[in-house]
């Protein structure tokens, strides 16, 4: 056995039975063990050849020994008591050799040595303050007797003070050079396991997202087909609260989808940009209450809303988020009501600002709660099932667009929250939409869905008829572009993901053919991370859309795209 085979046994002693991670600390402190051993044997026999001195001799063999002594103790299965006596053996002879040898040494300079070894060792926050203050406590101890001499240092002459000088300062720094660089190994480590858990977490989530995204876009395009007529005929009056209740449904698990993709997106810090458009704030904000008032309803909540005269009408923001800072205000106001209560929605400007409020009639938010309020995955009780994640999301949204946020809370009255934010006025109109959904008419125009998926073809195809168009599909990217050639629609829809061909690749060879390559194309897809977006938009998309698909949001989406 070779002299690294033989380190490699005595670093790895006592490991063999303990979980991964508590393997690697017992590692640590094996090594920690081994290295001042060798110092203390090195230090005492060159020592004792120089000075001739037994007071340094036989502790540094004596505290040798103890190390020893640590590297028994893991092979008996006790780590951290072997923690444990390592940091207090160190802290014992910081403490004797700083008095026996004066100011001969900087030896509290070991204290960088035994702060790392603490961080690194120990697993609970008690250990290693613990560890923190009984280092410092030593330090202490050894600044006290410099100054008041109250231990007298052995006396020594001018060679030997230098020869000792010189043989413990490169020990020291030798152990806090191997301190800094374990540790420095060890957060490098675990930065880059958390950063493969990242990864692995925003794979799973798309993935996720996309193969959740595809049912849901029937369930709600089903919801919404229903909603239309419910709403335009008198025969479907008797089924109405059952078509209410599942668009509601839909809605809320859309809702919940989409935080749990934006705070994955936040994480990753790539929810930064901000987006500003022109539009009409009483708009956003009337289109946000009638599709919540439908959940409300569930309730017998009603929700009221007071615009104030002197709001501007048009105004420059990034409208998405803050689309969903609303979604998720109103949502948390109909979650903890009251039932048969009203829910405020006020907007109004001062100055350079412009704020909105929400405000409900529950039972008021507890002075405790109020701390963790913006807290991810803490969510209060109520009769709705949520993830904890809309408020956190609002927050970040909110102060990424430059504004702020504060809640007030009257017991057995109810929360209000306020938002701030910069008012910029913008000029630019836009055409109102009225009613619970007006939609634009196309007929005479073709369309075309590329998608391999029957349910999604038949949603978006429904969609499509409901806007005047006639509609073909294709299952395949290859089937796409020979209907295409055939057919020459106005309007080709794309989705992503499809086996063959992709929807990337679709693409591109629609741009690669002359007859084809100046139909406009909206890509719809699952995925709604922006990596996929910008992919598909610089394959020549015009504009992408996020299944589940809502039919108001197409409708915009198609009049842009024909109409620019």
């Amino acid at each position: 056995m070779n002299i690294g085979q033989l380190f490699h046994r005595v670093v790895n002693t006592g490991t063999s039975r303990q979980e991964e991670s508590l393997a690697k600390v017992t590692r640590m402190v094996n090594t920690f063990s081994v290295i001042t051993t060798a110092l203390c044997l090195l230090f005492g026999a060159f020592i004792y050849l120089g000075t001739g001195k037994l007071d340094l001799l036989i502790p540094a063999y004596i505290e040798a020994g103890l190390f020893l002594g640590v590297l028994l103790l893991n092979a008996a299965n006790k780590p951290v008591l072997a923690s444990i006596a390592f940091v207090a053996i160190n802290n014992v002879a910081i403490v004797y050799f700083s008095a026996v040898m004066g100011m001969l040494t900087e030896v509290h300079l070991l204290f960088l040595f035994l702060l790392g070894a603490s961080l690194m060792i120990f697993r609970t926050r008690t250990l290693v303050v613990a560890s923190i203050v009984v280092a410092v406590v030593s330090v202490i101890a050894c600044e006290i007797n410099y100054y008041h001499a109250l231990i007298t240092p052995m006396e020594m002459g001018h060679d030997q003070q230098f020869l000792i000088r010189w043989i413990t300062l490169p020990a020291i720094l030798l152990l806090d050079v191997a301190t800094i660089f374990l540790y420095v190994r060890k957060l490098k480590t675990l930065n880059t396991k958390l950063t493969k858990a990242t990864d692995e977490k925003t794979i799973f989530v798309r993935e996720t997202s996309h193969e959740i995204r595809n049912p849901l876009n029937a369930i709600y395009g089903i919801s919404q087909d229903l909603m239309m007529k419910v709403h335009k005929e008198e025969r479907y009056n008797d089924i109405r609260p059952e078509i209410e209740h599942l668009y509601s449904a839909t809605h809320n698990v859309l809702q919940i989808i989409n935080n749990v993709l934006a705070i994955s997106k936040i994480e990753d810090g790539a929810a930064h940009a901000i987006h500003p458009e022109s539009f009409n704030i009483r708009e956003l904000v009337s289109d946000k209450i009638i599709v919540y008032q439908y959940i409300a309803d569930l309730r017998g909540i009603k929700i009221r809303a007071d615009i104030a005269e002197e709001m501007p009408c048009y105004i420059l923001a990034d409208k998405n988020k803050l689309a969903q800072v609303l979604n998720n205000l109103l949502f948390n106001a109909i979650k903890f009501t009251r039932t048969n209560s009203l829910i405020s929605v006020g907007v109004s400007h001062e100055g350079s600002q412009w704020q909105f409020l929400v405000k409900d009639q529950g039972q008021g938010i507890p002075d405790a709660d109020l701390v963790t309020l913006f807290t991810p995955f803490k969510s209060g009780k109520s009769d709705f099932e949520g993830t904890g994640l809309g408020l956190p999301i609002t927050k970040k949204y909110v102060e990424m667009m430059g504004g702020k946020i504060t809640v007030t809370s009257i017991p057995e009255e109810g929360a209000t929250f306020i938002v701030r934010l910069p008012l910029t006025v913008s000029e630019a109109p836009s055409p109102a939409q009225g009613g619970w959904m007006e939609l634009t008419l196309h007929k005479g125009l073709k369309s075309l869905v590329i998608d391999d998926n029957e349910m999604s073809q038949v949603v978006l195809s429904n969609f499509l008829r409901r806007l005047g168009f006639t509609t073909m599909v294709a299952g395949s990217g290859a089937e796409g572009i020979n209907k295409a050639m055939d057919e020459k629609p106005d309007l080709i829809f794309i989705d992503s993901y499809m086996p063959g061909l992709s929807g990337k690749d679709t693409l591109q060879k629609l741009g690669d053919i002359p007859a084809l390559k100046n139909i406009p194309v909206i890509a719809v897809s699952g995925d709604a991370f922006q990596e996929s977006i910008d992919d598909m938009l610089g394959a020549g998309a015009r504009e992408y859309i996020s299944k589940p698909i809502d039919l108001k949001l197409l409708n915009n989406t198609v009049n842009k795209v024909l109409f620019q």
